[in-house]
């Protein structure tokens, strides 16, 4: 076991600032792309290609899906993310590649038209989400002082709020030009990496 003292985390105001600013719109971005697809648009595109009564089991199997992959996905990428050596840093390629890959799976599903096809790449976009996500909460205890931390926390979740909410809305305004709204709903979740 390891007795050796971790060193003190410091931040100067500049540094608070970046990093409170960081975790809000990173969360907001993901959390804004992700809502548009899962609240809005992927309901009413199992709708257009399952039917109404169809869709509601179809989209019942494919959140518990997601649901799974979600959590080997963060178990394993945070893992990973905490072995990872290289001149980008520990975290950084996770949270890039896994943003890409969200982005493009979450776009994805909005193309396709066959409801298996979809719950695999919703399974893979999630796997995306959390390469990403599970770093970027990881550099709380690498990068932020204890002090600071439920403060940073708190950000996180109130951009996560604001991003829900935000989703849906802008959901909403692409719920008969589905396209465009996964095309959003990708962009913004690969800009959060």
């Amino acid at each position: 076991m390891d007795t050796a003292k971790k060193p003190e985390i410091k931040l100067n105001k500049s540094g608070r600032i970046r990093f409170t600013a960081g975790f809000f719109v990173c969360a907001i971005l993901w959390m804004t792309g992700l809502a548009i697809v899962s609240a809005v648009l992927l309901p009413q595109h199992l709708r257009d290609i399952a039917g109404e009564t169809a869709s509601t089991t179809i989209f019942g199997y494919v959140n518990a899906a997601t649901a799974i992959a979600s959590l080997v996905a963060n178990l394993l990428f945070g893992n990973l993310s905490d072995r990872t050596r290289s001149r980008f840093g520990r975290r950084t390629p996770w949270i890039f590649w896994g943003a890409i890959l969200a982005g493009v799976t979450l776009f994805l599903i909005g193309v396709v038209d066959n409801a298996w096809l979809i719950g695999i790449i919703y399974c893979v976009c999630m796997f995306g989400l959390n390469m990403m996500l599970a770093p970027v909460i990881a550099t709380l205890s690498d990068r932020v002082p204890d002090d600071m931390r439920a403060t940073m926390s708190a950000f996180n979740s109130a951009g996560t709020t604001v991003g829900s909410s935000l989703g849906t809305l802008i959901g909403a305004k692409f719920i008969t030009i589905q396209i465009p709204g996964f095309a959003v709903a990708g962009i913004l979740m690969g800009l959060a990496g």
